[in-house]
């Protein structure tokens, strides 16, 4: 059979691989945080890896420093003002993880999943990981599952498809997001990035949505990224959510659902890959209400994105 699924031991976690043996494709997904850690093409003798994942063997005591890589960010996304919201008339204070003043990337980045499910045929290998949060931070009590299924597809595609169920008894807030870091080569300066957008969304001096959208033409035709310094979020236009990463090598095309309508772009320092992130909302959406959602008890939400990688 093509396609193959192995379980990896590598430091605290397990890595669920899936292969499609024939086409020298294999992506690893780690258990904790059910991220995408790996995604590798062999061709012509060289492998070639395009996302730049995290050491597991040093375990995750650096996972917060080192740029939440490929991180799930649920319920909240990039910054929430100073850890605080309102809602319901209630006050909360989140207590996880800060930067500077501010709450970043969720709650739920370095949970452990349990394997539910997995699927293999002449198609595709897929597996299905689920995790309760319990309202174990006290600026989030609220209860909810999220079960993530990663599809790795002939023609060296990738599907990823998030379910959320809202387990309360009353409704609750919740916004979704991915943090993966691409990498095409040596360097992103080498790269082109292309997508349409309704405008580039106004940050203040702490990266925190004003309510204001600017205009944004640059990534309409394609923007070079050399030297070009990026932790911006756009939304995108209404049905035309593809974006395109494209080296001289290759063309990553990423195609999320209509649930994910904006799309925040980050360059690391380092200039060796580049953050694409899909979210569901706008950074601070806790307080902004910006593509907030709210579940009703016993509610499910699903979102999806599909990557793709050819060589042109």
């Amino acid at each position: 059979m093509s396609f193959s699924l192995e379980i990896l031991h590598q430091g605290s976690s397990e890595l669920v691989q899936l292969s499609d043996n024939e086409g020298n494709i294999a992506i690893q997904i780690s258990t904790k945080g059910a991220l995408l850690n790996s995604w590798t093409w062999q061709k012509n003798q060289e492998l070639n890896e395009f996302i730049d994942g995290n050491n597991l063997q040093d375990s995750w005591s650096h996972f917060e420093s080192n740029g939440f890589k490929s991180a799930k960010m649920t319920p909240f996304v990039c910054r929430l003002h100073e850890g605080k919201y309102s809602y319901l008339n209630q006050a909360y204070t989140i207590e996880k993880f800060y930067l500077g003043k501010h709450a970043i990337h969720g709650l739920i980045y370095d949970a452990n999943y349990s394997v539910m499910n997995n699927y293999i045929d002449e198609k595709s290998a897929s597996v299905t990981l689920m995790h309760t949060y319990e309202g174990t931070d006290p600026g989030y009590p609220f209860h909810f599952q999220i079960e993530i299924t990663w599809v790795l597809q002939k023609e060296n595609k990738i599907q990823v498809k998030t379910n959320i169920k809202n387990l309360s008894a009353q409704t609750i807030p919740i916004v979704d997001g991915w943090h993966p870091y691409f990498q095409l080569g040596k360097s992103i300066d080498d790269c082109t990035l292309r997508f349409s957008c309704k405008g580039k969304l106004e940050y203040d001096a702490d990266l925190l949505p004003t309510g204001n959208l600017l205009k944004e033409t640059r990534f309409e035709k394609g923007q070079y990224l050399k030297e070009l310094q990026l932790d911006d979020g756009f939304e995108l236009e209404t049905n035309v959510h593809t974006c395109y990463l494209e080296s001289k090598k290759y063309l990553l095309t990423i195609q999320p659902s209509a649930a994910y309508p904006y799309l925040q772009i980050y360059t690391p320092p380092h200039r060796k890959s580049i953050a694409i992130e899909n979210l569901s909302g706008a950074p601070n959406a806790f307080n902004n209400k910006i593509g907030l959602q709210i579940l009703k008890p016993q509610e499910t939400i699903l979102l999806e994105t599909q990557y793709q990688i050819t060589l042109k």
